[in-house]
Protein backbone atom coordinates (compact mmCIF):
# COMPACT_ATOMS: atom_id res chain seq x y z
CA UNK A 1 0.00 0.00 0.00
CA UNK A 2 1.32 3.58 -0.55
CA UNK A 3 0.13 6.89 1.11
CA UNK A 4 -2.66 7.52 -1.60
CA UNK A 5 -4.58 4.20 -1.14
CA UNK A 6 -3.65 3.49 2.84
CA UNK A 7 -5.27 6.45 4.18
CA UNK A 8 -2.10 8.53 4.86
CA UNK A 9 -2.25 11.24 2.29
CA UNK A 10 -5.63 11.99 3.84
CA UNK A 11 -4.76 12.29 7.19
CA UNK A 12 -2.14 14.72 6.29
CA UNK A 13 -4.15 16.73 3.65
CA UNK A 14 -8.44 16.42 4.89
CA UNK A 15 -9.54 19.10 2.28
CA UNK A 16 -7.54 17.25 -0.53
CA UNK A 17 -6.82 20.77 -1.37
CA UNK A 18 -10.12 21.29 -2.37
CA UNK A 19 -9.67 25.36 -1.82
CA UNK A 20 -7.39 25.63 -4.93
CA UNK A 21 -9.62 23.81 -7.48
CA UNK A 22 -11.26 26.86 -8.44
CA UNK A 23 -8.31 29.11 -9.11
CA UNK A 24 -6.52 25.80 -10.83
CA UNK A 25 -9.85 25.79 -13.38
CA UNK A 26 -9.59 29.92 -13.82
CA UNK A 27 -6.15 29.29 -15.35
CA UNK A 28 -6.76 26.07 -17.09
CA UNK A 29 -9.63 27.69 -19.12
CA UNK A 30 -7.67 30.76 -19.93
CA UNK A 31 -5.06 28.56 -21.26
CA UNK A 32 -7.39 26.66 -23.35
CA UNK A 33 -9.13 29.64 -24.41
CA UNK A 34 -5.71 31.69 -25.35
CA UNK A 35 -4.94 28.38 -28.19
CA UNK A 36 -8.35 28.17 -29.57
CA UNK A 37 -8.84 24.49 -27.66
CA UNK A 38 -12.80 23.91 -27.32
CA UNK A 39 -13.05 20.62 -26.15
CA UNK A 40 -15.68 17.98 -26.33
CA UNK A 41 -14.38 16.17 -23.93
CA UNK A 42 -11.65 15.98 -21.05
CA UNK A 43 -10.08 14.01 -18.66
CA UNK A 44 -8.19 14.80 -15.08
CA UNK A 45 -5.47 12.07 -14.34
CA UNK A 46 -5.01 12.13 -10.26
CA UNK A 47 -8.32 14.15 -9.64
CA UNK A 48 -8.30 14.25 -6.12
CA UNK A 49 -11.22 14.81 -4.72
CA UNK A 50 -13.01 15.70 -8.30
CA UNK A 51 -13.55 19.51 -7.63
CA UNK A 52 -11.77 21.34 -10.37
CA UNK A 53 -13.43 19.51 -12.82
CA UNK A 54 -17.02 20.48 -10.94
CA UNK A 55 -15.60 24.34 -11.52
CA UNK A 56 -14.76 23.77 -15.51
CA UNK A 57 -18.12 22.51 -15.99
CA UNK A 58 -19.01 25.48 -15.07
CA UNK A 59 -16.89 27.39 -16.50
CA UNK A 60 -16.60 25.99 -20.08
CA UNK A 61 -20.60 24.53 -20.36
CA UNK A 62 -19.05 23.15 -23.95
CA UNK A 63 -17.14 20.70 -22.42
CA UNK A 64 -19.63 17.40 -23.12
CA UNK A 65 -18.02 14.84 -20.80
CA UNK A 66 -15.34 15.37 -18.05
CA UNK A 67 -13.77 12.22 -16.59
CA UNK A 68 -12.31 12.50 -13.57
CA UNK A 69 -9.61 9.47 -12.64
CA UNK A 70 -8.23 8.66 -8.77
CA UNK A 71 -6.68 5.94 -7.71
CA UNK A 72 -7.24 6.48 -4.27
CA UNK A 73 -10.30 4.91 -2.86
CA UNK A 74 -10.42 7.96 0.00
CA UNK A 75 -10.64 10.37 -2.54
CA UNK A 76 -12.72 8.60 -4.92
CA UNK A 77 -15.47 8.14 -2.42
CA UNK A 78 -15.66 12.31 -1.64
CA UNK A 79 -15.11 12.27 -5.88
CA UNK A 80 -18.28 10.19 -6.70
CA UNK A 81 -20.30 12.47 -4.46
CA UNK A 82 -20.30 15.21 -7.22
CA UNK A 83 -20.89 13.31 -10.12
CA UNK A 84 -23.64 14.85 -12.41
CA UNK A 85 -24.59 13.93 -15.72
CA UNK A 86 -21.25 15.40 -17.27
CA UNK A 87 -19.04 14.79 -14.96
CA UNK A 88 -17.96 11.17 -13.82
CA UNK A 89 -15.64 9.89 -11.30
CA UNK A 90 -13.39 6.10 -11.66
CA UNK A 91 -11.15 4.59 -9.08
CA UNK A 92 -9.15 3.54 -12.03
CA UNK A 93 -5.89 3.84 -13.89
CA UNK A 94 -6.60 5.33 -16.78
CA UNK A 95 -2.77 4.97 -18.12
CA UNK A 96 -2.66 1.27 -17.78
CA UNK A 97 -6.04 1.08 -19.92
CA UNK A 98 -5.89 4.05 -22.62
CA UNK A 99 -9.46 4.80 -23.98
CA UNK A 100 -10.15 3.69 -27.38
CA UNK A 101 -11.14 7.49 -28.33
CA UNK A 102 -8.60 10.03 -26.96
CA UNK A 103 -9.62 12.79 -24.75
CA UNK A 104 -9.60 16.36 -26.08
CA UNK A 105 -7.43 17.34 -23.50
CA UNK A 106 -6.28 15.71 -20.58
CA UNK A 107 -5.23 17.35 -17.17
CA UNK A 108 -2.43 16.16 -14.77
CA UNK A 109 -2.69 18.70 -12.16
CA UNK A 110 0.17 18.48 -9.16
CA UNK A 111 0.47 14.93 -10.26
CA UNK A 112 3.57 13.43 -11.91
CA UNK A 113 5.79 14.77 -8.86
CA UNK A 114 4.35 12.00 -6.63
CA UNK A 115 4.76 9.28 -9.09
CA UNK A 116 8.29 6.69 -8.98
CA UNK A 117 8.23 6.17 -12.93
CA UNK A 118 7.33 10.14 -13.61
CA UNK A 119 8.74 10.22 -17.26
CA UNK A 120 6.76 6.61 -17.73
CA UNK A 121 3.89 8.60 -17.08
CA UNK A 122 4.40 11.65 -18.63
CA UNK A 123 4.40 9.46 -22.07
CA UNK A 124 1.92 7.36 -21.42
CA UNK A 125 -0.52 10.88 -21.37
CA UNK A 126 0.50 10.62 -25.10
CA UNK A 127 -2.56 7.81 -25.30
CA UNK A 128 -4.54 9.22 -23.76
CA UNK A 129 -5.34 12.76 -25.10
CA UNK A 130 -4.24 15.27 -28.33
CA UNK A 131 -3.55 17.80 -25.54
CA UNK A 132 -1.97 17.72 -22.27
CA UNK A 133 -2.21 20.08 -19.51
CA UNK A 134 0.45 19.69 -16.61
CA UNK A 135 0.78 21.99 -13.51
CA UNK A 136 3.94 21.24 -11.58
CA UNK A 137 5.29 22.86 -8.16
CA UNK A 138 8.66 24.34 -8.42
CA UNK A 139 9.90 23.67 -5.31
CA UNK A 140 13.72 24.17 -6.23
CA UNK A 141 15.03 27.58 -5.54
CA UNK A 142 17.42 29.50 -3.31
CA UNK A 143 14.93 29.22 -0.41
CA UNK A 144 14.32 25.82 -0.20
CA UNK A 145 18.42 24.89 -0.63
CA UNK A 146 18.91 27.29 2.37
CA UNK A 147 16.34 25.95 4.41
CA UNK A 148 16.40 22.05 3.50
CA UNK A 149 13.09 20.90 5.59
CA UNK A 150 11.06 22.38 2.93
CA UNK A 151 11.86 19.56 1.30
CA UNK A 152 11.29 17.37 3.47
CA UNK A 153 8.13 18.47 4.49
CA UNK A 154 7.18 18.50 0.93
CA UNK A 155 7.93 14.35 1.18
CA UNK A 156 6.45 13.77 3.94
CA UNK A 157 3.22 15.95 3.95
CA UNK A 158 2.23 15.59 0.28
CA UNK A 159 4.16 13.03 -0.89
CA UNK A 160 6.45 14.76 -3.26
CA UNK A 161 9.39 12.49 -4.12
CA UNK A 162 10.46 14.40 -7.31
CA UNK A 163 11.35 18.33 -7.29
CA UNK A 164 11.80 20.89 -10.45
CA UNK A 165 12.32 24.28 -11.89
CA UNK A 166 10.86 25.53 -14.87
CA UNK A 167 13.79 24.52 -16.99
CA UNK A 168 13.70 21.09 -15.56
CA UNK A 169 10.00 20.74 -15.92
CA UNK A 170 9.74 21.62 -19.04
CA UNK A 171 12.71 19.53 -20.45
CA UNK A 172 11.51 16.12 -18.53
CA UNK A 173 7.63 16.95 -20.29
CA UNK A 174 9.81 17.23 -23.92
CA UNK A 175 11.85 14.18 -22.92
CA UNK A 176 8.70 12.02 -22.00
CA UNK A 177 7.95 13.03 -26.01
CA UNK A 178 5.55 15.82 -25.69
CA UNK A 179 5.73 19.34 -27.41
CA UNK A 180 5.79 22.59 -24.97
CA UNK A 181 2.57 24.83 -26.63
CA UNK A 182 2.75 27.35 -23.96
CA UNK A 183 4.01 27.39 -20.32
CA UNK A 184 3.54 30.15 -17.42
CA UNK A 185 4.02 30.74 -13.81
CA UNK A 186 1.43 30.85 -11.13
CA UNK A 187 1.52 30.96 -7.17
CA UNK A 188 -0.60 29.59 -4.89
CA UNK A 189 1.42 31.45 -2.05
CA UNK A 190 0.69 34.95 -3.95
CA UNK A 191 -2.88 34.39 -4.49
CA UNK A 192 -4.15 31.98 -1.56
CA UNK A 193 -1.41 31.68 1.35
CA UNK A 194 -2.94 30.39 4.49
CA UNK A 195 -0.14 29.44 6.74
CA UNK A 196 1.97 32.21 8.69
CA UNK A 197 5.35 31.39 7.25
CA UNK A 198 3.27 31.89 3.44
CA UNK A 199 1.89 35.19 4.36
CA UNK A 200 5.37 36.43 5.57
CA UNK A 201 6.66 35.94 2.12
CA UNK A 202 4.49 37.10 0.39
CA UNK A 203 5.50 40.79 0.37
CA UNK A 204 9.41 39.92 -0.97
CA UNK A 205 7.72 37.58 -3.47
CA UNK A 206 5.93 40.15 -4.61
CA UNK A 207 8.11 42.80 -5.27
CA UNK A 208 10.90 40.49 -7.18
CA UNK A 209 7.85 39.35 -9.26
CA UNK A 210 7.08 42.55 -10.31
CA UNK A 211 10.24 42.50 -11.57
CA UNK A 212 10.36 38.84 -12.89
CA UNK A 213 8.18 35.87 -11.91
CA UNK A 214 11.42 33.58 -12.83
CA UNK A 215 13.79 35.38 -10.75
CA UNK A 216 11.04 35.17 -7.82
CA UNK A 217 10.55 31.44 -8.48
CA UNK A 218 14.23 30.70 -8.09
CA UNK A 219 14.83 33.09 -5.33
CA UNK A 220 11.62 32.45 -2.97
CA UNK A 221 10.13 29.31 -4.31
CA UNK A 222 6.07 29.23 -3.82
CA UNK A 223 5.41 29.23 -7.76
CA UNK A 224 4.02 26.43 -10.23
CA UNK A 225 4.11 25.83 -13.81
CA UNK A 226 1.10 25.61 -16.28
CA UNK A 227 2.37 23.63 -19.03
CA UNK A 228 0.54 23.17 -22.44
CA UNK A 229 1.77 20.17 -24.46
CA UNK A 230 0.52 18.04 -27.47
Amino acid sequence: MNMYTDGRYLDSNPTWHEEHSEWKADFTKRMLQKHGIAPRRLAEIGCGAGQILIELAAKMPAIEQLDGYEISPQAFARAKTKATDRVAYHNADILANPPAEPYDVAMAMDVFEHVDDYLGFIAKMKSVARYKIFHVPLELSVSSMLRPGTLTRAREEVGHIHYFTRETALATIEHAGLKVVDEHYTSVSLDHAVELRTKLMRLPRQLVAAMSRGLAARTFGGFSLLVLAE
